[in-house]
């Protein structure tokens, strides 16, 4: 008796000590495993809002033992079926089987195969995909968890973070035929390489779109010239791309990307206006922005930073896409071009061409 009573305590601690994670925890969870479940969307009409949702809750935003241990981030037990890797973990009974996978994105896989297969789940596809509130709660009908406030707790968590604007993401990315061989790759690359940089190769690999070893080394342009800013592909967003801040010193909307605070360049903008708007100098402007050409400016629809951005990304790498530049990169994820320059040993003169991988943090 005494050694189940230990038991239960060393459970109790455990539980409370992987539920100990924080609001920034989750966004940093959403921003990381986002790509990844918009495809999971895409590929089996299972609501993004709803995966993330549960992601978060079922590995304690990746830090949970199952997740570490197992990468497993949906609480997936092994079931008679499966014939991979096991984890054992405490759970409803002592030292219970878990199904382990190698990597992150297995899980979220495995997860979609474990909806779409099992009858039990078959409901579920009857419903609207865009009713995040009735598959939340047709999860807890069907079984998928024993505690009785679990559709609350995901309504309650997507709608705090506007979790469902990615639901609509891949809505218009889908009628906008987004889904190419190539971007797929780019998501399935996006997720891999939040555990292992070298991964994103065996995935372009996989996709038949060619070979990346370490990082290409970018081109020089011939001495004396310089890009011509005015012509290069620029980052913008729409407003419900990014979650808004309170931001005192202006009456305009405000988001944030990577804890650096933005605007979005409207028509007849210019950084000069911008700056005047949120209280600032259009030097400083240019300064967060990296913008190196003197006569540029900006144009509507642009993310327009409005403090400094980070050192560092929150994914380990990007794989470069077809008119994108080292500038366009350090916007995307609010990073500072000198940054990126340094981690990549590059300069203002580089060129980089798609497939490169672009080294985000050390």
């Amino acid at each position: 008796m005494r050694k189940i009573i230990v038991a239960l305590l060393c459970l109790l601690i455990s539980l409370q000590l992987s539920a100990q994670y924080t609001d920034q925890d989750i966004a940093r969870y959403i921003d990381q495993y986002k790509e990844l479940a918009i495809l999971k969307m895409y590929q089996y009409k299972i609501p993004a809002s709803i995966t993330l949702a549960q992601g978060v809750f079922e590995s304690a935003c990746g830090t949970s033992r199952l997740a570490r241990d197992g990468k497993n981030h949906f609480g997936i037990k092994c079931h008679k079926e499966w014939t991979g890797d096991t984890v054992r973990i405490d759970d409803d009974a002592l030292q219970e089987c878990f199904r382990k996978y190698d990597r992150v994105e297995d899980s979220y896989n495995d997860h979609s195969l474990f909806l779409t297969t099992r009858t039990r789940y078959a409901g579920l596809f009857e419903l609207d995909v865009m009713d995040y509130k009735a598959w939340a709660r047709g999860l807890k009908a069907a079984g998928y968890a024993t505690n009785p406030k679990y559709a609350d707790r995901l309504i309650d968590l997507i709608e705090r973070f506007n979790i469902a604007q990615w639901d609509t993401l891949c809505q218009q990315r889908a009628e906008s035929n987004w889904f190419s061989a190539e971007n797929i790759a780019w998501a399935e690359a996006q997720a891999a390489t939040f555990q292992d940089p070298s991964a994103i190769d065996s995935v372009l690999k996989k996709n038949d779109l060619g070979t990346v070893v370490g990082i290409t080394p970018a081109e020089k342009m011939p001495s004396g010239e310089r890009p011509n800013n005015s012509k290069m592909k620029i980052f913008t967003a729409e407003a419900n791309d990014y979650p808004k801040v309170k931001y005192p010193f202006t009456e305009r909307d405000v988001y944030a990307n990577n804890r650096t605070y933005f605007v979005i360049a409207a028509e007849g903008d210019t950084y000069a206006s911008i700056a005047k708007d949120v209280q600032d100098s259009e030097k400083n402007i240019r300064r967060y922005n990296d913008i190196l050409d003197k006569n540029q400016q900006a144009v509507a629809g642009e993310v327009v930073y409005v403090g400094m951005k980070s050192k560092s990304g929150r994914v380990k790498t990007h794989l470069v896409q077809a008119g994108e530049t080292l500038r366009y990169i350090a916007q995307k994820y609010a990073i500072q071009l000198n940054s990126v320059f340094k981690y990549n040993n590059l300069d203002e003169n580089s060129v980089i061409h798609p497939d490169d991988i672009i080294l985000l943090k050390h």
